[in-house]
């Protein structure tokens, strides 16, 4: 049978090295977590810029037909000889018709705008859920100190030393308080 003593250092310093990997594996978790968080972001910025520039396409080729729209209705109506209400009757519906195509274009790009900012938000909490769970493997300093130790404590009775009570030693000294 081993000496109590060693077998509770060797237990103490066991589990010591357990928690010390069972932190750091719950750093790293934390780590990577905070580093996919900020891939996703960088994802989103993407995403809106895609969006803005989808956009400003739209808005572009938008306002180029509503161009040619209004040179049509002013074509058509000089050739006709059409003078007064005909012509400016044309020419609004144009304009009316140019205000609707970039009203639904921006707020189509609003809509995909709030929906990056949902899909945002819940990438965060998934990421702030995962950071939680690391943290909760984490052993703090006093739930070490009473792993370690009742590991050494568990030691010292495997290895020989449970038959020992209080005041009482297997060594030289004697319990001189009785």
């Amino acid at each position: 049978m081993c000496d109590p003593i060693s077998m509770a250092i060797i237990s103490a310093v066991g589990t010591a090295a357990q928690i010390s990997a069972s932190n750091t594996a719950a750093d790293s978790e934390q780590d990577a977590a905070l580093d996919q968080q900020a891939a996703m972001n960088m994802q989103r910025v993407q995403e809106m810029e895609e969006v803005d520039r989808k956009t400003a396409l739209e808005l572009t080729e938008k306002k180029r037909e509503s161009l040619r729209a209004q040179a049509s209705a002013r074509v058509s109506s000089a050739e006709s000889g059409i003078a007064g209400g005909v012509s400016l009757r044309n020419l609004a519906n144009v304009y009316m018709q140019d205000a609707i195509d970039s009203g639904s274009v921006i707020a189509m790009a609003e809509a995909d705008i709030v929906q990056i900012g949902t899909q945002s938000q819940a990438d965060y909490l998934q990421t702030r859920s995962r950071i939680n769970q690391a943290q909760s493997k984490k052993s703090s300093g006093l739930s070490s100190i009473l792993q370690i130790g009742g590991a050494a404590a568990g030691g010292y009775s495997s290895g020989g030393g449970s038959n020992m009570t209080w005041g009482q030693s297997k060594t030289a000294f004697k319990n001189t308080w009785s």
